[in-house]
C-alpha cells in the first residue's frame, strides 16, 4: 500500500513537471496557482480534521493536520491547472498582440564543447497583450519576419475556471497570418 502511495506521489511530481510548460503559457498564472493553494489548504484542513480523529496523541494529530495540509497545498494547484486546461469547453480564438522580440536560445545539459555546432532549442517570443509584456517559449520560429510593434495573432483558449492560455506550438501554428 505504501509503495502505491509513493508511486502515485512520484507520478504527480512527473505530471507537475510537464505542466510547467503550460504554467508559463497561462495568463495570470499566479492567481490560478494561489487560488489552487487556498483551495488545497481548505481541503487539507478538512482531511486533517477527518483523519486526526483516529489518532489519540496530540503530537500525531498535529502531524496528520500538517501532512494533509501540505500535500493538498502542493498538489491542488496542479489539479486546478489541469482541469482549467483539459476540461475547457471554450474554442480557440486568435487574439491580436503586439510583437516585441523573438530570440533563439540553446539548451545543452552539459554545456557546449569547443568547435561543436550549436542547435537552437527554441525561441523566446516576447509580445504585449493588454498592456503587459509576456515571454513565451516556442519550439518553432514564427513563420513570418516581424518588426517591433507589428500586430500578429496567437491562439488563445479560455479555460474552465476562466484563466486563458496560449496553445502549445508542438506543431507550428497554422493560421493565415503565418504564411509568407
Amino acid at each position: 500500500m505504501i509503495s502505491l502511495i509513493a508511486l502515485a506521489l512520484l507520478g504527480l511530481v512527473v505530471v507537475y513537471v510537464f505542466e510547467f510548460y503550460y504554467f508559463q503559457r497561462t495568463f495570470h498564472v499566479q492567481r490560478l496557482l494561489l487560488t489552487g493553494a487556498l483551495i488545497g489548504a481548505g481541503v487539507g484542513a478538512a482531511l486533517g480534521w477527518r483523519f486526526s480523529r483516529v489518532v489519540e496523541d496530540s503530537v500525531e494529530r498535529i502531524q496528520v493536520y500538517v501532512f494533509c495540509i501540505v500535500l493538498a497545498v502542493i498538489f491542488t494547484p496542479l489539479l486546478v491547472s489541469l482541469s482549467n486546461r483539459l476540461l475547457s469547453p471554450h474554442p480557440v480564438q486568435w487574439e491580436d498582440v503586439l510583437f516585441f522580440e523573438e530570440k533563439p536560445y540553446i539548451s545543452e545539459r552539459f554545456g557546449i564543447l569547443k568547435d561543436e555546432k550549436v542547435q537552437t532549442a527554441g525561441y523566446h517570443l516576447f509580445y504585449s497583450r493588454e498592456g503587459e509584456i509576456y515571454r513565451m517559449d516556442n519550439r518553432h520560429k514564427m513563420g513570418v519576419s516581424l518588426k517591433r510593434g507589428d500586430i500578429f495573432q496567437i491562439p488563445v483558449r479560455q479555460g474552465l475556471w476562466g484563466f486563458s492560455w496560449v496553445l502549445s506550438d508542438r506543431k507550428p501554428w497554422s493560421h493565415p497570418n503565418f504564411s509568407e
